[in-house]
């Protein structure tokens, strides 16, 4: 959306600059061509800096040393529309398939395999209508900028190697869900995966989410988001997310999280080996 803006008012202003105002008086058709091209890049990047500088403005509001205990849809909307802002000037282009299957009447828990530092922001941006509290480690609370975002949205950071910090992110975030307040949203691999196996081993200590907040799990995987960085931004990376099923509490109440965890990996392999 904030991309798409971006562009046409680019557009816009450099038609005004090349094609109308013609300052420079400019008569060949290949120099105006030119000219106007440039002029839409160098307002493009005008353009994203200025939108950069407002999302600055606008983390400045947030207390760094608050415990937000409400969603803040400003907040969130703002945060995915930087997001999908970073995800589009990396050259990423986003098509979301099943976005249908999500539930409208109720907070689920979001799980997703994960394959790039992208992953999160394409889905926080693909799935604005859904905000989505991630559980993320603690160095990615160091982000210039969107760190504060999280805070406000209420990310919450774990620490793999403290058993009480996993207990008590568990039961912040089932209480998060079962308030209504919002959804969450964890990689049940635990870290991203680097390998060339198609998932790694789950962590299904993150599905007591879902049984303790007796909500809806929404599986879903990302397709290609490993691509991005290394097409960097002059070669666009077509990245698939695709929401794949709704398990319903009554389906895994009286399983085990290891018997959710293969429910969950069994469906994620079937759409990722296909």
């Amino acid at each position: 959306m904030i991309d798409l803006l971006i562009s046409v008012l680019s557009l816009i202003g450099a038609f005004v600059f090349a094609g109308i105002w013609n300052p420079f008086k400019v008569d060949n058709m290949w120099l105006m061509a030119l000219c106007f091209i440039v002029a839409v890049l160098v307002l493009y990047v005008v353009l994203g800096a200025l939108f950069i500088g407002l999302a600055f403005l606008i983390s400045r509001t947030v207390k760094m040393n608050k415990e937000y205990d409400k969603h803040s849809r400003f907040y969130g909307v703002f945060f995915s529309l930087l997001l999908e802002f970073c995800v589009y000037i990396m050259g990423a282009r986003t098509q979301v398939k099943g976005m249908e299957k999500i539930p409208t009447d109720k907070k689920f828990l979001f799980v997703s395999n994960h394959i790039s530092i992208y992953d999160t922001f394409i889905q926080v941006a693909a799935l604005r209508k859904f905000p989505i509290a991630f559980i993320s480690k603690p160095e990615n609370f160091n982000i210039p900028i969107g760190h504060r975002f999280m805070i406000r949205n209420r990310y919450m950071a774990l620490d793999r190697q403290d058993v009480r910090s996993g207990a008590k992110i568990t039961k912040k975030a089932s209480e998060m869900i079962a308030s209504g307040d919002t959804n969450v949203g964890v990689y049940p691999e635990g870290t991203r995966n680097r390998t060339e196996e198609t998932l790694i081993d789950f962590k299904p200590g993150c599905f007591k989410i879902a049984v303790w907040a007796k909500s809806p799990i929404v599986v879903s995987v990302v397709h290609n988001s490993n691509k991005i960085r290394p097409n960097g931004p002059f070669r666009p990376t077509k990245v698939v997310l695709e929401i794949l099923d709704v398990i319903e509490y009554e389906d895994f109440k009286h399983l085990s999280t290891i018997e959710i965890g293969e429910m969950v990996r069994e469906k994620m392999l079937a759409a990722l080996e296909k």
